[in-house]
């Protein structure tokens, strides 16, 4: 699956189909054809050669990577710098893929994730003590953030369209009852400047005279 593929896929932001079965489905499919699609004569030949030499396929050796990841994520000492690099590597290097385009559409999808993406940091304040409780946070975060912005799911665009959107519209809503109201086309002299107090010699400000 190209780059090229991926942004004409998420420009259209289909809404979510509901089916949770069958996004997972699509999702393992579009990830062995991403395996077994060109990567360049190092990646064909060498993973040719792993196939023949164990006898088992590549999508085995991808999930067991995938795996091992997951529990270096719950034991290792560097699991929350390779959780943000899932959330964080990719989506900002497409981020900038999306801006050197013309369209826009491919530019809002990626501001909902980063919108998303921000709001949910707010609770990694939190961690450390989620760990204590939690201890397979960072697993389950990194599996948020790409359920957020793989375009099988469209994470981003559900959550910003149910959560964040309404949430920042109320907050609106309230602020707007407690501004003053703007004065459109008033048109008249700007306030007075109040002048400079008068100095002394030792730059000190005179008192008015009795």
């Amino acid at each position: 699956m190209s780059l090229k593929s991926t942004l004409k896929s998420r420009a259209a932001v289909p809404a979510p189909s509901g089916n949770s079965g069958s996004d997972f489905q699509k999702l393992h499919d579009d990830f062995v054809a991403y395996l077994y699609a060109d990567h360049g004569t190092f990646y064909n030949e060498n993973v040719k050669k792993l196939e023949d030499g164990t006898g088992s396929k590549r999508e085995i050796f991808a999930y067991g990577l995938i795996a091992l990841n997951c529990v270096y994520m719950i034991l290792g000492s560097w699991a929350e710098l390779m959780c943000n690099l899932i959330g964080v590597a990719y989506p900002a290097y497409v981020s900038v893929k999306a801006i050197r385009t013309v369209g826009t559409d491919d530019d809002t999808v990626w501001l909902m994730y980063w919108t998303v993406f921000g709001a949910f940091s707010i609770i990694d304040f939190f961690a450390m003590a989620i760990m204590s409780y939690f201890p397979i946070y960072w697993v389950a975060k990194a599996a948020f953030l790409l359920y957020l912005y793989l375009p099988q799911t469209h994470g981003s665009h559900v959550i910003y369209h149910s959560i964040i959107d309404p949430l920042v519209a109320h907050m609106e809503k309230s602020l707007s009852g407690k501004l003053p109201p703007k004065q459109v086309g008033s048109v008249g002299p700007p306030p007075p400047v109040a002048a400079a107090p008068a100095l002394d010699e030792n730059n000190n400000v005179m008192k008015p005279s009795q």
